[in-house]
């Protein structure tokens, strides 16, 4: 009989220590502690317990308050990038600030966005697959950083070459090209922007794995500010090629890096979520 009853309280123990019983509950249980010394223990470890209710619920709401306060910074980190892409925009293609010794060293800051992307990337458990939309807007910004590239190397040969004012160049007077890549720089730009905001909304409001989307569409952000440096800076016909050259890989690798390194951490994330 005896064992009959410590079975029974030790049964009601949980819902005793979380205070979720009867008051007649609590009476019989505490009558019980009082002399039996072997169900006092089982409370006292109870208690103890890493997955008792209380502490199990409020384990819960600290989680969930840190990946909240988590998911904050992260996207306060995407927002300040957006804001600094957009006025490196700016400065380069309206203000034509190009001296500003922010713009000395463009490879520099492009390597900052990328690990502070990849940071932001880390522990952010995005449920919602992409969709279509999302892979042809990244096909569209992996086939216009494609284009710059291919042109400019194309552009370089080509100048490189030039003895003659009047030669032309995709069927334009040289006079001509400055203006024609200008207002093409300008036009991918802006398209890869939109791109950026438009990844960054389905990462904070769609819960989607574009982080090395982001990645991709600074890629593009990065090579047009860098294209456009090089045509305002340009000062000799002899050092172009390797100019241009060395101006596409010191952007083009390491946003490959990035974007690889990001999809793979999301691609990971996926995999623990399921």
């Amino acid at each position: 009989m005896e064992q009959m009853n410590c079975d029974i309280i030790r049964d009601l123990i949980p819902s005793y220590v979380d205070e979720v019983c009867s008051e007649s509950t609590k009476r019989c249980v505490e009558e019980h502690l009082g002399s039996c010394g072997g169900c006092r223990q089982m409370l006292e470890t109870y208690k103890g317990h890493s997955l008792s209710g209380k502490k199990l619920e409020q384990k819960e709401l600290d989680s969930l308050k840190k990946i909240k306060n988590r998911m904050k910074f992260q996207n306060a980190v995407c927002y300040i990038i957006l804001v600094f892409l957009l006025y490196c925009g700016f400065e380069v293609f309206f203000a034509n600030h190009i001296n500003y010794v922010i713009f000395s060293h463009p490879a520099l800051l492009f390597v900052i966005c990328i690990l502070a992307n990849l940071l932001f990337s880390i522990g952010y458990k995005c449920r919602t697959p992409l969709g279509k939309a999302e892979y042809l807007l990244g096909a569209v910004s992996f086939v216009l950083d494609l284009y710059f590239i291919l042109l400019f190397l194309y552009f370089a040969a080509r100048l490189r070459t030039a003895t003659e004012i009047s030669q032309t160049i995709l069927g334009m007077e040289l006079q001509k090209m400055g203006p024609f890549l200008e207002r093409q720089i300008i036009a991918a730009f802006v398209a890869q922007i939109l791109f950026f905001i438009y990844n960054l909304w389905c990462v904070i409001r769609r819960d989607k794995n574009c982080s090395w989307l982001l990645c991709l569409n600074m890629t593009g952000i990065f090579l047009t500010i860098n294209y456009d440096l090089w045509m305002k800076g340009m000062d000799s016909v002899e050092t172009m090629w390797h100019s241009i050259f060395t101006d596409t890989l010191e952007i083009a690798i390491p946003g490959l890096i990035g974007v690889a390194a990001s999809f793979l951490i999301s691609r990971h994330v996926q995999k623990r979520i399921l």
